[in-house]
């Protein structure tokens, strides 16, 4: 057998065995999926938060929204432009590992935020970034921790208390 014929067979043989493993390496196996754990609501998300948001036809917008423990959102949004608008919009939301995303409204209105380390949450642009405006100042949501409610008491006087968490309708 000359060299040339033995290259040959052996480059031969090399791409066929080349090819055998990349054949087996594309095989798919099909198993089940293990059975995954429910996803758990993070403790401290449940809440009061109050914040502004942008607005580009208005003066201001400042919205104080409930999370609550079924996944349920209740925002009060009040729009100031020459007159005051506030509307009561509700729906739900779902929690990532950073992100918190809002759906209301049957879906028309939607607002992402980023998780802060403070318990607080950063309104995110649609790019997914934080948002900023032009003079560096962010959207951010205050957790609100402690409510103060108002309690009529027998005698029609009112005694204001404070109520730690979120209030209890």
């Amino acid at each position: 057998m000359s060299i040339l014929h033995a290259r040959s067979v052996w480059s031969g043989a090399t791409v066929l065995a080349a090819a055998l493993l990349l054949s087996a390496c594309t095989e798919e196996k099909k198993e089940p999926l293990p059975d995954l754990p429910p996803v758990e609501l993070p403790k401290e998300m449940p809440g009061l938060y109050s914040g502004s948001l942008p607005c580009d036809d208005c003066n201001s917008k400042i919205v104080r929204m409930t999370l609550k423990e079924d996944m349920s959102v209740e925002a009060i949004q009040t729009t100031l432009r020459e007159t005051v608008v506030v509307d009561t919009l509700k729906g739900t939301f779902v929690v990532t590992d950073s992100t918190v995303k809002v759906s209301l409204s049957d879906n028309s209105v939607h607002w992402n935020f980023k998780r802060l380390g403070s318990g607080n949450l950063g309104y995110l642009t649609s790019a997914g970034t934080v948002y900023e405006d032009d003079n560096g100042f962010r959207a951010d949501f205050i957790r609100i921790y402690k409510v103060p409610t108002v309690v009529k008491n027998a005698d029609s006087s009112s005694t204001q208390k404070t109520v730690e968490g979120v209030s209890k309708e």
